[in-house]
């Protein structure tokens, strides 16, 4: 890849790497998430399930971290913003490390039960590994080297598809999975630097100084870990909350919500630092393609949460008998709740690419707490977990609308 920052691809050159990387990486995470019930009991699969939700609640509020240094980066010819960044991931990698290692004594013991210590050091190693994936990243699309995004993405899920085959095939137990689920983060970053370093090195600029990126992605990380709880964070939180429910229908929420959301959540989640680029450097045409890609994702998620209710339980029958079981309207539901999700990641970068932190904030915060606190609504356990799913990504779509509908048009990133 070049290092002149002149022969970046353009915008629909991007789209149509970063739109492959993604199609592959996530069509890897759908399979690794699909296969491995295949090979583990119940009660393993809840713990593995849980450990998996875990280390994407982390990987997504790190995720923060690749929206701000995406935000802030820009192609020069002078490239001095390596040292800055570099500094930023370090900061951040240790920092996550030591939050895992303190935290972990209130809550691992419950979820993760006799697998509690390998699986909290698999869950920090994941941390510190994912921190410089985010970094790098970020410094990628900053540049728009599409190219460098799409491989970061393709060969994280290569590697990871290869360590968790081999793990569970080979049945070496749920906290070696757990650490084959966490050392392609490090690997993945590794590589990359080794074909990308130079390029950045040479090329990227920061528009803030180390104490400003730091102060800033405080919001944006805070707003992805909200994100990361309405997602990936999902089965951690079935885990804790008294639903009230039997340890099968448990499984059979988890795995249906793991495997339905995810073609519509997981695309637009890699598409993120896409969007913030794209609506950053064209201002004047965000909200009428907000408005547009708003618009054509209920459309699509209208006429597959129909399907849902057909299709669903005969696609989970025919991979699992009758071991995962859901009424049909439950699908359609949980298929809906992603797609609002979805309007979520798109409303988001709206709101973060004209530089309106605390209302990127606000939105993604309010709509996880609404799905938290419905959780604990004295209400039957999977009613509850429906109207949870449901309840929470409208009322943050409505707080990051109101934001977008006051930005003027001709306003600057």
């Amino acid at each position: 890849m070049s290092d002149s920052p002149t022969q970046a691809p353009a915008n629909g050159g991007g789209l149509t790497w970063i739109l492959g990387a993604t199609v592959v990486a996530g069509g890897l995470g759908y399979l690794i998430q699909a296969a491995v019930p295949a090979f583990l009991t119940g009660e393993q699969y809840v713990v593995f399930s849980v450990f998996w939700s875990v280390v994407y609640l982390v990987v997504s509020g790190l995720a923060g971290v690749q929206q701000e240094t995406t935000r802030a980066s820009r192609s020069s010819d002078t490239g001095r913003g390596w040292p800055i960044l570099r500094r930023f991931a370090s900061i951040y990698a240790v920092g996550a490390a030591l939050v895992i290692a303190a935290s972990a004594f209130f809550w691992a013991p419950r979820v993760f039960g006799d697998h509690a210590v390998a699986l909290v050091a698999a869950l920090a190693a994941a941390a510190v590994g994912y921190t410089f994936v985010a970094v790098i990243s970020g410094a990628l699309y900053g540049v728009r080297d599409w190219r460098g995004v799409a491989g970061m993405t393709v060969t994280d899920a290569v590697l990871r598809a290869i360590t968790v085959g081999v793990a569970v095939v080979l049945g070496l137990g749920v906290a070696v999975t757990g650490w084959a689920v966490a050392l392609p983060f490090a690997a993945a970053a590794a590589i990359l630097w080794i074909v990308t370093g130079r390029g950045i090195r040479n090329r990227v600029e920061v528009d803030a100084t180390l104490r400003v990126l730091l102060r800033q992605s405080l919001q944006t990380v805070g707003a992805s870990i909200a994100t990361g709880v309405m997602i990936s964070g999902l089965p951690f939180l079935l885990g804790l909350a008294p639903l009230g429910v039997d340890a099968a229908l448990l499984a059979s929420l988890i795995l249906v919500i793991t495997l339905t959301r995810a073609p519509l959540v997981i695309p637009l989640l890699a598409l993120q630092s896409y969007l913030v680029v794209t609506l950053r450097d064209h201002p004047a045409q965000a909200r009428r393609r907000v408005l547009t890609w708003g618009a054509g994702l209920l459309a699509l998620t209208a006429v597959l949460a129909g399907l849902a209710v057909y299709v669903g339980p005969w696609v989970v029958g025919l991979l699992y008998g009758d071991r995962y079981e859901l009424p049909s309207g439950a699908y359609a539901a949980i298929v809906g709740s992603a797609g609002l999700t979805g309007l979520l990641c798109i409303t988001g970068p709206a709101v973060l690419s004209a530089q309106r932190h605390t209302a990127y904030l606000a939105g993604w915060a309010t709509a996880s707490v609404v799905t938290v606190a419905m959780l604990f609504v004295p209400i039957d356990g999977l009613t509850r977990v429906l109207v949870a799913l449901v309840a929470g990504p409208i009322v943050g779509v409505v707080v990051h609308a109101v934001t977008i509908a006051r930005r003027r048009p001709t306003a600057t990133a």
